[in-house]
């Protein structure tokens, strides 16, 4: 029986899906620092989950010679998560909890609970 982590390695649809969503976040959050055009549409702490999930499957899916990129992926993402929660902190410890909240558990309305 293959187990999970087997699976992800061999499958070509769950990289390039890893690799696309680990990108999102930092070209959207380089975005908001430059042209702002994405960011009129989308608020960037919905896309906290993008960041930190595509950085899981992207270490359990790519291997090999491609440490490089996943090592530039996640240390870019992780600088995007910490920038926006440290910037959360302007909501008072509420703020950054709730950034937390949402990105490990994006579907549900956290906003009532610390509203």
């Amino acid at each position: 029986m293959e187990t999970m982590k087997s699976r992800l390695k061999g499958s070509k649809p769950v990289k390039v899906v890893s690799l696309l969503a680990s990108l999102v976040l930092p070209a959207c959050a380089l975005d908001m620092g430059t042209t702002n055009v994405v960011m009129d549409v989308v608020n960037p702490y919905y896309l906290l989950f993008l960041g930190f999930y595509g950085c899981i499957f992207l270490c359990l899916s790519w291997e090999g010679k491609w440490l490089w990129l996943k090592v530039v992926l996640v240390a870019a993402n992780a600088a995007f998560i910490s920038l926006f929660v440290f910037v959360a902190f302007m909501g008072g410890l509420g703020g950054p909890i709730l950034a937390l909240l949402q990105m490990v558990v994006p579907i549900v309305p956290w906003i009532p609970l610390f509203g």
